[in-house]
């Protein structure tokens, strides 16, 4: 079961799907959250989010499964 800030996450990660490793921090505190690096690593081992080289940048995107578990 997500909790309240993952559940945030995916929601920003899904209205978005590829977000730049450097903007995720402001686009964190732009959704209010503050504990954001612990819960994307917990979102990535549980295999809703996947970090990527896109346009020559690092960056994360939400997977399918990530897409399921916002729906539920």
């Amino acid at each position: 079961m997500l909790n309240e800030s993952e559940m945030q996450i995916l929601g920003v990660f899904s209205q978005r799907l590829l977000i730049r490793r450097d903007e995720l921090r402001s686009v964190l505190v732009e959704s209010g959250i503050n504990d954001g690096a612990m819960t994307i690593n917990r979102l990535s081992s549980l295999g809703y989010l996947k970090f990527i080289e896109a346009v020559g940048a690092p960056c994360y995107t939400i997977t399918q499964e990530g897409l399921r578990a916002l729906k539920k």
